[in-house]
């Protein structure tokens, strides 16, 4: 016995054929409950009339609670804003399809799941699916297409949340509405996607419930400080009148005191008086800014989990850089719950039409992933010093610096000519003593007189070769060194072990020098070698 397949309500999902699949069956109509005709609950709202909005979407009427909740995104900017960057959050990442298992059924089931979703038309139809961080769910048809022998998926189409409704017995199941009542959704048709900010009914875990109540008092707080602004800065005009006055000599009165504040001119008989009151500012103008923008910190908190890369604090850059977390926490916690539904309703959707009802193939892994990003900087480091066992792909260098990988026939730039290697003189094999010391005679006879034991000491040691040949072994081994070197940190370690080397032969001939020119300075000895 084969086992049903049920859905995401644990509903047994019968087969439907093949012509019904490419009829659309949620589509509007003049004559039907669908229609694109909206409601506006949020014009004149009440705290009375938004308690009894959400009391009838809990009991299954949620039409007034929608019809609110897309308001919303049109009247208040600021939850406009942070809700699209909670949407488009993921945008941000990298969707991932693999098999469910080794066989070669899950391979290319997973192969075709992966080309519809990374589809264009799929790619934007993901906000859509979004939509239902705000209303609690979001519904999508699915628009099949046959290509030879196969139906395949060749688009969505975000379905007005409105022409739904959820069962009034359990509050989870959703049927379509009709004129004929409440319709069971047709299997491989949709994708229901319902994001869950909280425990609970569906209808009661998006956002727009939360945000609803901030939004109301928002308002009020708005439409208060457009009437202070009207006001605000005017002087009071006062008018007095006596015991005597008529009913028409007040009402005289009263519009000559208006029309000063409008048309700076009034008549008044001369019997009454009008008085000029100048208004003092107290900063009263500041309670309604603060009140809007506390309000617009609520906001930011309920729909991003924080309020620093949204809202001018101190320290905000700093404090957002901490706060980013939370922000990463709920994009992540978002996608995956997309993905399951991606899972459900494409992966399951493309089995059970393009497999059959009765093959168990596994369904494959979809799941979205940040964006591997490389650092320039770092990289051009490591390309330089090359760490031994280190390998770098070239793909992640055209990516690092954003470049296109060149076709065979796209001009390329040459590599810059290296440079030229140092040009050390050549030091003779075998110095002749005397031209040494014809040599150092000639440069110190510009000394002039009053040469002493020390100078003739230098010139014993140049004169006589021995400090050149010590400098010949060991210098001479050092250049050579440094000149095979492949890089700077080669070029370290080879100072550094010749100056952690034993003496030398020049360092015994320096030291044996420094001795005799110190005796020779302290007691007046004649200096030898």
């Amino acid at each position: 016995m084969v086992m049903a397949i049920l859905d995401q309500f644990g509903r047994p999902i019968q087969v439907v054929p093949e012509t019904e699949l490419l009829e659309r069956q949620a589509v509007a109509s003049l004559g039907s409950v669908r229609q694109i005709q909206s409601g506006h609950p949020a014009d004149g709202l009440t705290p009375v009339r938004l308690a009894g909005i959400l009391r009838e979407a809990e009991v299954g009427d949620a039409t007034a609670y929608l019809e609110l909740a897309e308001q919303m995104e049109e009247k208040d900017l600021h939850y406009s804003a942070v809700l699209g960057v909670r949407k488009r959050a993921i945008r941000s990442l990298e969707l991932h399809v693999d098999p469910g298992d080794d066989s070669a059924a899950a391979g290319e089931l997973a192969e075709m799941t992966r080309d519809i979703l990374q589809s264009s038309a799929i790619r934007t139809t993901l906000i859509d699916m979004m939509d239902a961080i705000g209303k609690g769910y979001s519904v999508c048809e699915i628009i099949w297409e046959r290509q030879g022998k196969l139906l395949t998926i060749a688009d969505l189409d975000w379905v007005d949340p409105r022409w739904f409704e959820f069962d009034r017995e359990n509050g989870r199941y959703l049927y379509l509405r009709d004129n004929d009542g409440p319709q069971p959704l047709r299997p491989d048709s949709y994708v229901i996607h319902m994001a869950k900010a909280k425990s609970g009914l569906p209808i009661r875990g998006g956002l727009a419930r939360l945000a609803a109540w901030a939004y109301m008092f928002k308002n009020f707080t708005v439409k208060d400080w457009a009437i202070f602004c009207e006001a605000y800065g005017h002087p009071l005009r006062l008018g007095k009148y006596d015991t005597s006055a008529t009913p028409a000599d007040r009402s005289t009165l009263l519009r000559a005191v208006r029309q000063i504040g409008v048309d700076m001119a009034a008549i008044v008989p001369k019997s009454m008086e009008v008085e000029i009151v100048s208004a003092t500012s107290t900063g009263a103008e500041k309670l309604y800014e603060g009140k809007g923008r506390w309000w617009d910190e609520q906001l930011s908190k309920g729909v991003l989990g924080q309020v620093a890369t949204t809202d001018a604090i101190a320290g905000g850059h700093a404090v957002g850089k901490i706060h980013e977390n939370v922000r990463d926490d709920i994009r992540d916690a978002d996608a995956e719950q997309l993905a399951a539904t991606l899972q459900r309703d494409i992966a399951g959707a493309i089995r059970r039409v393009g497999f059959g009802q009765d093959v168990r193939v596994p369904l494959p892994h979809i799941r979205f992933e940040l964006k591997a990003e490389v650092d320039p900087a770092l990289l051009l480091q490591l390309m330089e010093k090359r760490p031994k066992g280190l390998k770098i792909a070239t793909s992640d260098v055209y990516r690092a610096f954003n470049l296109r990988k060149p076709d065979d026939d796209d001009e390329l730039l040459e590599d810059p000519a290296p440079p030229p290697p140092a040009v050390i003189p050549d030091i003779p094999a075998d110095p002749d003593p005397e031209k040494d010391a014809a040599r150092v005679t000639a440069a110190r006879a510009h000394d002039g007189p009053g040469r002493d034991s020390i100078d003739a000491l230098v010139d014993e040691l140049i004169s006589g070769g021995e400090m050149q040949r010590a400098l010949d072994g060991e210098i001479g081994a050092l250049i050579e060194a440094l000149q095979n070197a492949r890089d700077m940190d080669e070029i370290r370690d080879i100072l550094n072990a010749f100056g952690n080397s034993a003496p030398s032969q020049v360092h015994d001939l320096l030291t044996r020098s420094t001795f005799a020119a110190r005796l020779t300075g302290e007691v007046g000895a004649e200096t030898r070698d």
